[in-house]
């Protein structure tokens, strides 16, 4: 049982030196429960989170490890496992029950000492076998010693364990004794054993030689968690209130205060030291103390160990959550509604002449004041009901001008916070700029404008006459040579320069749909982003009709590109909704949330790029924030890693030539991918050659999954091939092979086979005349069958098609009426609209009501009422021409599609035995009267515009004194 204990932090217990309970210090202590804030607000990143989902049986993480090839291990409560790159894979061989696993740690021989409450393991040539009856409870409690065997520290004792499983009690009285802490990490540094000796450090070398590192050494009094080695051979040590560094040589630390409990430390790419604590990750940078954590609130997470990555992905391991994955560490920082985010998607970015940023949102939108790690909302004068959608965020001067989605355009001013509506209704906004002259550039559906006098008091706003049709869409546009504009349209690519708009034409078939944005990068080559999908260049400045070549890349052919821009170093970024895309002029690189972006669709247009560099984009999820767009340095792919190989139950060293005699076991290959730039995202490719087979005439199999299967191969020599595919990178990493024989048995020799074929052969002359004789029978029986089953086929065939043909009537005519339905006249009428500019001929729809409908129904009954609106149905047949189409609109309202109907002359005449007639229902008679309304088809007119006026005219009818026919407008 253990004593002392006030707590505990990060799923350990903590022990404090009663000399540690002072009045000062315990006050400090208590007021500072678990979670200690740093100085600043914590940053919000993005994790990625891998839980039972993706393999794990033990959402209680303990401890991570790094081994030498790469590959990544993770110690539960419930067991250790590798990661392949997908998933987490169980090591289980050679384990009767799961290990709860606390600390790992890799010898120099490549073997893996496994610390488990159970006791202390080892994991070696591809098994887990028992070395010592040591229990390991906690994080670091394993170091090496400088040979193949390793020190355990467990509470009131320290071990030394030899390679083979000896264990020998090491005596160290002062670290150990009662009073002091029971407990701590221990490392092995420089020829020295490090550990905790209360609030003071001790040291221990081979020959038992100890030293005691206190005040003089520049460690202060505190309660010691952690040791860490960097990649320079310096020590970093994580207490409770402080975090030391001792540089190599050097026989004094130097300690940096901490608010937070420092349990876990690495170090990343650029030496920053990462530390870990229930609560947030902290990282000190030489000067100073950030904080992170997700949206999720890291402190129910209980941080356990981090790991950095070569490839710049942080692992954590937290007892509560699996382990997570910190995408886009040093990358990309996130915007989201836990940093005042109101809403997204964001449609447009902007910083303005103060250096706020703007965001342009979903509902309204927010800003980001220099230095400020929130978001607030905009001034009080932007926030209107009817002003949503800020699509174009343009700074002019002390001037803000916002283009809102619905083609309202306002003009902020930063220096009297008023806004002024300069432009309403102007139509469905695209997008806006300004061009060399200053002059106000934006695009709706069907109209193209701008504003020249940009700071009158009231702009003016012009419609351009471009000379495309009035449906035209205005969806991108970017600036050309000699202050010229390009401008993206759904009717293609339309140039203005000195003051002339001009139709490109294209040599190329133009894209369906035209296009959705336009840029032009410094090489002088145009990109085009079609509104179908995939992306266009071509050369502008080349006489004659333009050649548009398609991105010959698999990602782009397939992807719905949003918008275009380029940066001020030339490259070019395409967003789409598969994430972005960044070409540097010599290759492709795709972000997506794998790599820290907020979302992977993004929004057109939000784009901008700070005086640092760094570049803003907008998405469907929030804002990021890439920080150095500059960095081109090539990501390398590694090739993959064999876990295992194993042929039925045989298992092979990895990456060495096998032999194995045949059998009817499978040949099983475990890989994993240890590039973790887009983890889980990344494919392998694979393949088996045989001896007699030429690499290049065999095809590369892909898989998903890391787990490969080959059931029942043949005996002969192979070779085995894999490599990593990562479709965002664009690249392809070496490839790993191993070669390997399968004996044949005696009975699969070449002489065994001799003779199977000739006893094959005596056999099949034996019995194939007996054969033929059944082969004759048979084949005259199944003629017989098949005639008779054809009958009955072709039987069955027109019973269906009657069927069908009654199912059709059915659907589209009305089954009192005999008219055709609703539905079935209203298609014949938007065809018959499509059609009516080909043939010249007017086209008319006339609407029939009959009069008091009801008072029939109410008086007589609705069976009266039925008689009556068929019997009116038989005379509009009568009378209408075979080419109309007469349907039953709706209760007592028939309509007509009455192709040639001339509007010239009197309509009543014609009418007349349905303006007013006699009906009966059996012996009984009774007159009932028609309303008609008559419309004929004009340019412009769609189904709704033609069917509302007909409609008007009937009821003008109907108000003229009903038993009468009225023309529309």
């Amino acid at each position: 049982m253990r004593s002392n204990s006030i707590g505990h932090s990060s799923g350990r217990w903590v022990w404090l030196h009663p000399g540690l309970l002072g009045g000062s210090l315990l006050a400090v202590f208590l007021a500072v429960p678990g979670v200690c804030a740093a100085s600043g607000e914590t940053r919000i990143v993005a994790m990625q989170s891998f839980t039972r989902e993706q393999g794990l049986r033990s959402l209680a993480a303990n401890v991570l490890l790094r081994d030498r090839q790469g590959v990544l291990w993770v110690g539960t409560d419930k067991g250790l496992y590798r990661y392949d790159g997908r998933e987490f894979v169980p090591v289980e061989d050679g384990v009767r029950a799961p290990l709860r696993v606390n600390d790992l740690y890799q010898a120099n021989d490549g073997r893996i000492w496994i610390g488990a409450s159970q006791g202390l393991y080892v994991w070696r040539d591809g098994r887990v076998e028992a070395v010592a009856d040591v229990p390991v409870d906690d994080l670091r409690r394993i170091a090496g010693d400088g040979a193949q065997g390793v020190y355990v520290r467990h509470q009131r004792r320290l071990v030394h364990v030899e390679a083979s499983g000896r264990v020998q009690p090491v005596a160290w009285p002062r670290a150990l004794r009662p009073g002091v802490l029971t407990d701590g990490p221990v490392l092995w540094l420089h020829g020295r054993l490090w550990t905790t000796c209360g609030p003071q450090l001790c040291t221990r070398t081979a020959d038992g030689e100890q030293s005691v590192w206190g005040v003089d050494n520049g460690v202060p009094a505190d309660q010691w968690i952690t040791f860490h080695r960097d990649d320079h051979g310096e020590l970093w040590v994580g207490g409770m209130h402080h975090l030391l560094r001792l540089t190599a040589g050097s026989d004094r630390f130097r300690a940096i205060d901490s608010t937070d409990p420092v349990e876990v430390i690495d170090n990343d790419s650029q030496g920053r030291v990462l530390a870990g604590t229930a609560g947030h990750i902290s990282r000190w940078d030489g000067k100073g103390w950030t904080q992170f954590a997700d949206d999720r609130r890291l402190q129910s997470a209980q941080i356990r160990d981090l790991v950095f990555d070569p490839s710049g992905a942080v692992w954590l391991a937290t007892g509560g959550r699996g382990v997570l994955r910190w995408r886009g560490y040093g990358r990309f920082q996130n915007w989201l509604g836990a940093q005042g985010l109101d809403s997204a998607p964001t449609w447009a970015i902007a910083r303005d002449g103060d250096g706020r940023l703007w965001l342009g949102n979903q509902r309204h939108g927010n800003l980001l004041e220099p230095g400020a790690t929130r978001l607030t909302p905009w001034p009080s004068a932007l926030r209107r009901r009817d002003w949503v959608d800020a699509i174009a965020l343009l700074p002019q001067g002390r001037r803000m001008w916002i283009l809102f989605n619905r083609g309202i355009v306002v003009r902020y001013d930063l220096d009297t916070k008023r806004a002024q509506q300069v432009v309403r209704n102007a139509g469905w906004a695209k997008f806006a700029l300004f061009d060399a002259q200053g002059r106000l550039w934006f695009g709706t559906h069907g109209s193209l404008w701008r504003i020249d006098d940009v700071d009158a008091p009231q702009p003016q706003v012009r419609r351009e006459e471009t000379g495309l049709p009035e449906d035209t869409r205005y969806m991108g546009a970017a600036s050309a040579t000699g202050g010229g504009l390009w401008f993206a349209t759904s009717r293609g690519l339309l140039r203005f320069r000195q003051g002339r708009f001009e139709r490109m034409r294209t040599v190329t078939p133009m894209p369906e749909g035209g296009f959705a944005d336009v840029a032009r990068t410094g090489d002088g080559r145009l990109w085009l982003a079609p509104v179908a999908g995939g992306l266009y260049w071509t050369h502008p400045d080349r006489p004659g009709a333009l050649h548009l070549h398609s991105v010959n890349d698999a990602l782009l052919q397939h992807s719905l590109v949003y918008s275009l821009a380029v940066d001020r170093s030339g490259q070019l970024w395409v967003s789409s909704a598969d994430g972005l895309d960044r070409y540097d002029g010599r290759d492709w690189r795709r972000y997506d949330r794998n790599d820290g972006l907020v979302w992977d669709d993004m929004s057109a247009h939000a784009f901008h790029q700070d005086r640092d560099g760094s570049i803003w984009f907008g998405t469907s999820g929030g804002v990021s924030h890439l920080l150095h767009p500059q960095r081109r340095h090539r990501v390398m792919l590694r090739a993959p890693s064999a876990l295992q190989v194993q042929y039925g139950s045989q298992r092979l060293v990895p990456g060495q030539s096998g032999s194995w005699p045949w059998s009817r076991q499978a040949l099983t290959i475990a890989l994993a991918t240890t590039s973790d730039v887009h983890a889980g995202a990344a494919r392998i490719e694979y393949r088996l050659l045989s001896s007699d087979e030429e690499a290049d005439a065999r095809a590369w199999d892909t898989s998903v999954s890391r787990q490969l299967r080959y059931a029942a191969l043949a005996p002969g020599r192979y070779r085995f091939q894999a490599r990593v595919a990562d479709p965002g990178l664009r690249l392809l990493s070496p490839t790993w092979s191993f070669d390997f024989v399968i004996v044949p048995p005696w009975w699969r020799t070449g002489w065994a086979r001799a003779g199977y074929v000739l006893l094959a052969l005596i056999t099949l002359l034996l019995t194939w005349r007996l054969r033929n004789a059944q082969l004759l029978r048979r084949q005259r029986q199944l003629e017989r069958m098949v005639a008779d089953r054809t009958a009955e086929l072709e039987a069955d065939k027109r019973e269906l098609e009657a069927a069908r043909l009654a199912l059709q009537h059915e659907a589209s005519h009305d089954a009192l009426t005999g008219l055709l339905n609703r539905g079935a006249v209203v298609d014949i009428l938007v065809e018959a609209l499509l059609s009516m500019h080909e043939d010249g001929r007017p086209l008319a729809v006339v609407l029939f009501d009959l009069d008091h409908f009801k008072q029939i129904n109410d008086t007589y009954g609705h069976l009266t009422g039925d008689a009556v609106l068929v019997q009116c149905a038989q005379r509009l047949r009568r009378l209408a021409p075979d080419e109309a189409s007469l349907g039953r609109y709706g209760g007592e309202e028939l309509l007509a599609v009455w192709p040639g109907l001339s509007s010239d002359g009197e309509l009543a005449p014609r009418f007349a035995t349905l303006l007013e007639g006699c009906y009966t229902d059996g012996d009984r008679q009774l007159r009932a009267t028609c309303s008609i309304g008559v419309a004929w088809a004009r340019h412009g007119d769609d189904v709704g515009t033609l069917l509302r006026r007909a409609d008007a005219a009937l009821y003008r009818a109907k108000r003229s004194g009903r038993a009468r026919v009225e023309r529309a407008d």
